[in-house]
């Protein structure tokens, strides 16, 4: 017996494997047989065994199994006729002649479809094969079937095909969008040099024969002609990338006097050297004669000194040396002692847009585009640039050319002197670099005026704030965050001006001081800043500062804004004073000084003083301040009352009551009066709308508190108004503000837009340009057709405004941001959305019911985008119901906790979707709603799986429509 048979029959004279019996005493021939059986019943694959005919003679188990037969049911029958081809006709005549093609003696693959999982009731796909096998004299005599299941490996394989054709089209529409997204910039930055032009050549002109304009009219001209210079500059670079991305950059070699030409460009830097105090040296030989695109050069050593000057602090050195290598290569190095570049981010800052400084503390303004350029220049002449760390510290950028151009590149000669090909860019540059200084023009004389002070790092800007607000203020000024901090130490302001983005100190950074420090914390501060960052701005607006205002912004404005935060801080001060309280709610310090004055009535004398001090709060308090008896008779009003209402105070005590309202709270009124006369009650307190003297309606808060009566005078009652009208006004274009950011993702990316405009915009017009047809004929036409005319221009006027309305929409574009996630706690996201959509619930008549478990652990996650996605759900919830009409319009938000995620789910009472709809919602562009763009959920949906979560829709039992993502909740996420 074989030493195989002695290790199985160690314990056992046999062993059964399924329905083979392996014995000791086989012979080595049986013995054989029963294994090779084991071995083909243990095989995976489809094995089978048929005569030259294609009889069945043997089938592996795993066959069988999956066909849900017995050998028996097959055996000694033809092969095509088992349960395995029963899956069609074609399939079983297939079978039949890939037999008859094996029987001659073919090799025969192919892929089939056959029942082989579930005992015969489902179908795989299987690698089959049929082998002939033939005898010792070359006779087939066997088929051998093999098959191999590979339905998961075709499905994979469709799949990646199907997710490769999708790549490949989202890369064709990037690429479609980047091409619009660049021929936009080309379109709109050619654009604007048009006007640019017609702004720098009449103030040139202007400036040139300046002969009868006084200094004042000469200052503003040089003003307008160094900020349009700038703005030149940055279209410049912004048509410079454009061509880049259409590659219509091309080099135009030139045989020119290198040395001559960085010497000669590098002399423009020297009087903004002389003016910081720079040691500045430029090292060049004598001649070098090379050849390259002597445009580009200027530009690539303009970009490098420009960088250098920007970060070189004052007192500071530059270095700029131009040599020739022995390997024909020419190598231009400015080095400076600035802050230098650190090492991660010296790959960075050659990228567009890239700015080393982050952040609202920064030394210069700028674009980020200024080493991009460069680097795509040197790139073209196939040179390299890179930065190190210059001895002694700062920045070292190294550029190495080559000094001849490639064999068969046309040469030309000299090109034109320098100036005249970068000008614009060179005085661009200069200016931007230049400090324009001016002394204060205010007068700080006397005490009378209020102080303000200005933090501006801009010396043009910061003139005209000052210019603006002399009239009626004392103004200083101060060019960055942390020289205005010092100012504000050494005298405190009565009101604070800053720009956000500074050197040395940020405006937010700046008010975070000011907060901090006790005696600074009340002074009220006005943000003036080209930063339109709403979620900044409501962020500043809630935590720290009085107003926020976003440049450009009309002199007048900032005025009448300055004039209201400074009146509202000395109004305070004044009754704080008069009372020793730190209590800054109005109401009830002017409920202290009506206690107060019934106190000092029994003193003549103290009457008196306490009348004289209530007087001058009355006359200069900025809200409107009446007395009046308890029948409603006006008989005083201060100054601030009778510019609200457009009256004078005799005027007010003759018309009685100028309510509108008057009629629909009078019972209210008339009960809070008696609980007022009977000490029950303190004050009133409502809100009511004012006839203005022009028949405008004021709105406002009214505060109404009563002065008891004595033996001489009888009750009088103490009415305080507010006006928040503009208030008001401010908080539904806030409303509509958030409404508009629920419709529209913050995230849809300019390309988007652009790619809409072709498709949006050109139905209307191609109806525009169909009727104009229509009615060039109609009216050509004997006798003319006049009612088909008018017809057809309602349509043009319809489809033009049409094309308008989408024009006026894509206007806006939404700048990506970085995803910031952290640590973010569900409770407090719904909460802000629902502040967010509460005047949109209520004037839809939408009753929100909210779930929230108490219990539910934080997420890893955006909370700007959770929030979006929330409040877009929601937004979809109430506009579905604006046309239901059912009786009760229920919006119900759940969050809970569901095993290892969180289910955020929004349900409405509304008209719902049909099933085809539930997942289309959630494609980009499709929409259901007349005036949709169909990027709300689609971008909601992207926002969710960039989290790991999902979202889906579903229909109510009832009514309406529920919509629902689940997000995963973080390993390190805490309750």
């Amino acid at each position: 017996m074989p030493n195989i048979n002695r290790q199985l029959f160690a314990a056992s004279d046999s062993l059964c494997v399924r329905d083979v019996t392996l014995r000791a005493t086989d012979d080595v021939q049986t013995h054989r047989e029963k294994l090779a059986r084991i071995v083909l019943d243990e095989l995976y694959e489809f094995v089978g065994l048929l005569d030259a005919h294609g009889t069945t003679l043997e089938i592996n188990r795993a066959a069988l199994e999956g066909a849900g037969i017995a050998l028996d049911d097959i055996q000694g029958r033809p092969f095509w006729e088992a349960r395995w081809w029963a899956t069609s006709p074609e399939v079983r005549r297939e079978q039949r002649e890939v037999i008859r093609r094996a029987g001659e003696g073919e090799f025969v693959r192919r892929d089939f479809e056959i029942y082989g999982q579930q005992g015969g009731q489902e179908t795989i796909l299987i690698d089959y094969s049929l082998l002939p096998i033939r005898d010792n004299s070359g006779k087939i005599v066997f088929l051998l079937p093999e098959g191999r299941n590979i339905t998961d490996k075709k499905r994979a394989e469709a799949e990646i095909a199907r997710k490769n054709r999708e790549l490949q089209r989202l890369l064709d529409k990037i690429q479609r969008l980047d091409d619009a997204k660049s021929d936009f910039f080309a379109n709109v930055s050619h654009e604007l040099r048009t006007p640019l032009a017609l702004i720098l050549g009449p103030s040139e002109s202007l400036l040139a024969t300046s002969e009868g304009l006084s200094d004042a009219q000469r200052r503003d001209l040089r003003v307008i002609q160094r900020n349009a210079a700038m703005l030149m500059k940055h279209v410049n670079d912004l048509l410079d990338l454009a061509k880049f991305d259409a590659g219509k950059m091309a080099l135009r070699y030139t045989r020119v006097d290198l040395a001559a030409e960085v010497r000669t460009l590098a002399a423009h830097f020297e009087a903004v050297a002389a003016e910081r105090s720079l040691s500045y040296v430029v090292q060049a030989p004598a001649a070098l004669e090379v050849e390259v695109d002597q445009q580009m050069f200027e530009r690539i050593l303009l970009n490098l000194l420009s960088n250098a000057f920007k970060f070189t602090p004052d007192f500071g050195r530059i270095r700029c040396s131009l040599e020739a290598n022995p390997d024909h290569s020419i190598q231009l190095v400015v080095e400076d002692s600035g802050c230098g570049v650190r090492a991660d981010l010296r790959e960075e800052i050659f990228e567009r847009f890239h700015q080393a400084q982050s952040g609202t503390t920064r030394s210069f303004s700028g674009t980020g585009l200024g080493l991009a350029i460069a680097k795509e220049f040197v790139d073209l002449h196939t040179g390299t640039i890179s930065v190190s760390d210059a001895i002694g510290g700062g920045a070292q950028f190294r550029v190495e050319l080559p000094s001849r151009a490639p064999l068969g590149a046309y040469i030309r000669s000299v090109d034109s002197p320098l100036g005249n090909r970068n000008r614009g860019q060179i005085v661009g540059t200069i200016e931007e670099l230049q400090r324009a200084e001016f002394d204060a023009v205010s007068d700080l004389s006397g005490s009378e005026k209020p102080l303000v002070l200005v933090a501006e790092d801009n010396a043009d800007m910061r003139r005209f704030i000052v210019e603006v607000l002399s009239s009626d203020f004392r103004v200083v000024h101060a060019a960055d965050g942390l020289q205005a901090l010092t100012q504000a130490r050494a005298q405190a302001p009565d009101a604070i001006i800053t720009d956000l983005m500074m050197p040395k100190l940020g405006g937010d950074k700046l008010v975070s001081e000011l907060r901090s420090t006790p005696e600074l914390a009340h002074i009220p501060v006005l943000v003036l800043s080209a930063k339109a960052d709403e979620s900044l701005r409501l962020k500043l607006l809630s935590d720290s500062v009085q107003d926020y205002i976003v440049k450009p912004f009309s002199s007048r404005e900032l005025l009448v804004r300055v004039r209201n935060i400074v009146t509202m801080k000395l109004a305070r001060e004044a009754l704080q004073k008069e009372l020793a309280s730190q209590n800054e709610d109005l109401a009830q310090l002017t409920q202290q000084l009506i206690a107060s004055k019934q106190g000092l009535q029994r003193s003549h004398d103290a009457l008196k003083e306490s009348e004289r001090r209530w007087r001058a709060v009355y006359e200069n308090t900025a809200v409107g301040v009446s007395l009046s008896d308890l029948q409603g008779n006006m008989h005083a009003a201060n100054p601030a009352l009778q510019e609200m209402l457009g009256y004078t105070e005799s005027e007010l005590i003759g018309l009685g009551n100028l309510m509108t309202d008057a009629e629909a709270g009078h019972e209210d009124r008339r009960l809070q009066l008696e609980r007022l006369v009977n000490g029950s009650q303190v004050e009133m307190r409502q809100q009511r709308r004012y006839r203005h003297r022009n028949g405008m309606t004021i709105l406002a808060n009214v505060r109404e508190s009563l002065i008891p009566g004595t033996s001489d005078l009888p009750p009088t009652l103490i009415t305080v108004v507010e006006d928040i009208t503009t208030q008001k006004r401010a908080e539904v274009e806030l409303a509509q503000t958030k409404d508009a950011l629920a419709r529209v993702s913050r995230v849809t990316t300019m390309g988007e837009l652009a790619a809409s405009i072709a498709h949006e915009v050109n139905q209307p017009l191609t109806a525009v340009v169909v009727n104009g047809h229509a009615c060039l004929r109609w009216l050509s036409t004997e006798p003319r057709n006049d009612l088909e005319v008018q017809d057809a221009i309602q349509r043009i006027v319809r489809d033009a405004n049409r094309a308008s309305e989408v024009i006026a929409r894509i206007r806006g574009f939404l700048k990506r941001s970085k995803t910031d996630r952290t640590m973010v706690c569900m409770d407090n996201v719904v909460e802000d959305v629902i502040g967010l959509a509460r005047d949109s619930l209520r004037s839809a008549g939408v009753q929100l019911i909210k779930h929230v478990d108490s219990d539910l652990p934080r997420v890893f996650a955006d909370s700007v985008q959770l929030q979006q996605v929330i409040l877009n759900l929601m937004m979809n919830g109430i506009e579905a119901m604006g046309s239901c009409a059912t009786l009760e319009r229920q919006l119900e938000l759940r969050v809970v906790k569901h095993g290892g995620d969180i289910d955020v789910s929004v349900s409405d009472s509304g008209t719902g979707l049909v099933t085809a709809d539930f997942e289309r919602i959630f494609e980009a562009f499709y929409t259901t709603k007349p005036d949709g763009m169909g990027m709300g959920l689609a971008i909601c949906r992207s926002i969710v799986e960039a989290h790991g979560g999902r979202l889906w829709a579903q229909a109510n039992k009832t009514q309406g429509l529920t919509l629902q993502f689940r997000l995963p909740i973080a390993e390190h996420a805490e309750p």
